[in-house]
């Protein structure tokens, strides 16, 4: 069976019982929406599938061992990278480790970063339109702190703090624009 169609069976049992932040959408729908962003972009099969596996061992009881064992090492090296690896810290350790990550992180797992962020970030947009700023309150952190956030994940995915040797992030140009309407530039 394809690799991506296995993804989406997996990643559709894994996510069954979640929803989005503050509304009734099904949950999964945000990780097959990566996946579609990283199929539109012509990447290859596995990291599709990793994008629509990215957040399974973060949000479900799936095991990193579990995504090993079903597609592969390489597979679930970018899901590991796409992984916070202490939710107990704090909201700002776990972004901050997630903004020093990104800098060197492989390019992969940079690319399914920067489509699950612009994706999250399309759901805020959309939201914003429909109930205004009420939606920051949803997340455990207001407009002040997400914007600390994206402009980091700007930087480090599609900023000066990129290592020169990367291959350039697709979704960087849009993942800033989206972010600088959001946010406004940066301070």
């Amino acid at each position: 069976m394809n690799t991506i169609v296995r993804a989406i069976e997996v990643a559709a049992v894994a996510h069954r019982d979640q929803v989005r932040k503050g509304t009734t959408m099904p949950y999964v729908t945000h990780v097959y929406a990566v996946g579609m962003m990283l199929a539109r972009e012509g990447l290859p099969e596995d990291i599709v599938a990793a994008g629509i596996l990215h957040d399974t061992v973060e949000d479900t009881p799936m095991t990193l061992d579990d995504i090993r064992r079903d597609f592969g090492e390489r597979i679930a090296a970018i899901v590991e990278g796409c992984t916070e690896p202490d939710k107990s810290a704090s909201w700002e350790e776990r972004k901050l480790h997630t903004i020093e990550h990104l800098r060197s992180a492989p390019w992969e797992v940079c690319v399914v970063s920067a489509a699950d962020k612009l994706h999250n970030l399309h759901t805020v947009v959309r939201e914003m339109e429909a109930s205004g700023e009420s939606v920051w309150a949803r997340f455990k952190r207001g407009r002040a702190e997400q914007a600390w956030y994206y402009h980091g994940l700007v930087d480090s995915l599609c900023g000066a703090s990129a290592p020169p040797e990367r291959p350039p992030v697709p979704f960087c140009e849009e993942l800033r624009e989206t972010v600088e309407r959001l946010f406004g530039p940066p301070e």
